[in-house]
C-alpha cells in the first residue's frame, strides 16, 4: 500500500480527498502488481522471523537484517531473491515513515553481508534449453487431431516461438491486439515486463513455410469462431485470444494463464521424447532467437523482434551459435 499523501485526521474538503485518493492509486501504480506481491510476501516472511526471536520488524535494526539475509541463505534462498527481501524491507520502512535499515547502517554490515551471500552462495543460472525450429516441429507433431485444445496448443506454440514471445504476453493478448496483413500479422504487445511504463510494442510475423504460424492460429481462431465479423466491436477486441478451456474442451471467454503455456511446452517436450526439465514458458522466446542465430539474421532484427533493452543479451545467442565457426582451433586440433 502506497503512503499517505496527507494524514487521514487532517479535515479537507470532499474534492480535495478525491483527488488524493486518485492520486494514491497512481502511488500504487509506480510499482507492478507482481512486484507489490512478492514485497509484500517478502515482508510477512521477515515479520515471521523477528516475531520467532523476539524482536522489532519496524523499524528493524541493521544487524537483524543482515543477519536475516545469512539465514535465507542458509536455508537455500538464492542470492536474487534475498536481495529482493531486503529491498522489501527497505521499502516498507519508507511506506511506514521510517527510515530504511540500509539507510541507517553506518557500518555498512548488510551491503557487505549481500556481498558474502553473492560470493558464497552463487548459483549457476540454469539456461533452458530453446525450442529452436526443428525441436518446435517435434513438439508440434505431438499434437494430435483436431479438437479444440489441439489447435489451440498448436497455434499457442507456434505463435509463442514466431513472435519471440513471453509466456505473459501469450496470456495477456487480445484479439484487437491483431492486424492481419498481406504478409502476416503484426500483434500489438500494450504492456511487457521491459515496458512497465505500457509505451506498447508491435511484432511482426510472417506467414512463413516451415512453423507456418499464421496457419496454425488462424485454425484456432476459426475452430473458437473469433474471426467472425461480430469480433470487430469494441467489446469483443478486449476479449482474450487464447482462453481457458474446460476438462471437455469446452471453449470459455476467460484467457488461459501463462502457467498454460509452461505446462503446454514441458508436456509436448515429454510426448516429444525430450527431457521435460530442461523446457519451460521461455523455450519458446530463446528458440526463436537461437534459430535466427544459427540462421545469421541481423543482429538489430534480433533485438527488435524480441524487444531486448540490451543489445549483449541478443548477442549472446549469436555468440553460442558461431560458437564452433572459424574457430582458433580448427587448423591445428
Amino acid at each position: 500500500m502506497a503512503r499517505d499523501l496527507l494524514p487521514l485526521s487532517i479535515n479537507l474538503p470532499a474534492d480535495l480527498l478525491a483527488e488524493i485518493g486518485g492520486a494514491r492509486e497512481t502511488l500504487v501504480a509506480a510499482k507492478a502488481s507482481s512486484t507489490q506481491k512478492a514485497y509484500a510476501s517478502d515482508w510477512e516472511r521477515f515479520c515471521a522471523f523477528c516475531d520467532a526471536r523476539n524482536v522489532e520488524a519496524l523499524p528493524a535494526h541493521p544487524d537483524i537484517v543482515a543477519l536475516f539475509a545469512h539465514v535465507e541463505a542458509e536455508a537455500g534462498i538464492a542470492p536474487v531473491t534475498i536481495g529482493r527481501r531486503v529491498a522489501a524491507i527497505n521499502h516498507h520502512h519508507k511506506e511506514a515513515g521510517f527510515a530504511s535499515p540500509t539507510a541507517r547502517d553506518a557500518a555498512g554490515i548488510i551491503a557487505q553481508m549481500m556481498a558474502g551471500v553473492r560470493r558464497r552462495y552463487a548459483r549457476k543460472k540454469l539456461q533452458k534449453a530453446p525450442a529452436e525450429a526443428d525441436v518446435l516441429k517435434a513438439m508440434l507433431a505431438t499434437i494430435k487431431g483436431n479438437g479444440l485444445r489441439a489447435v489451440r496448443d498448436r497455434a499457442i506454440l507456434a505463435i509463442g516461438m514466431a513472435g519471440a514471445f513471453r509466456r505473459s504476453e501469450l496470456a495477456a493478448m487480445k484479439l484487437g491486439d491483431l492486424v492481419f496483413t498481406a504478409k502476416g500479422v503484426r500483434i500489438t504487445i500494450p504492456k511487457s515486463k521491459r515496458d512497465q511504463e505500457a509505451l506498447g510494442q508491435v511484432v511482426a510475423i510472417p506467414e512463413g513455410r516451415v512453423i507456418q504460424p499464421i496457419r496454425l492460429l488462424k485454425a484456432w481462431m476459426s475452430a473458437a469462431a473469433l474471426d467472425g465479423a461480430d469480433t470487430k466491436t469494441g467489446e469483443a477486441q478486449q476479449a482474450p485470444l487464447f482462453r481457458r478451456l474446460t476438462r471437455l474442451d469446452g471453449l470459455t471467454d476467460q484467457p488461459m494463464t501463462d502457467k498454460t503455456v509452461a505446462r503446454l511446452v514441458k508436456a509436448c517436450a515429454t510426448a516429444a521424447s525430450l527431457d521435460p526439465a530442461l523446457y519451460s514458458g521461455h523455450s519458446l522466446r530463446a528458440g526463436f532467437l537461437t534459430e535466427a542465430a544459427s540462421q545469421r539474421a541481423n543482429l538489430f532484427k534480433m533485438k527488435d523482434h524480441s524487444r531486448h533493452k540490451s543489445l549483449d543479451t541478443v548477442a549472446d545467442y549469436v555468440r553460442d551459435a558461431a560458437m564452433f565457426d572459424d574457430h582458433a582451433g580448427d587448423k591445428f586440433l
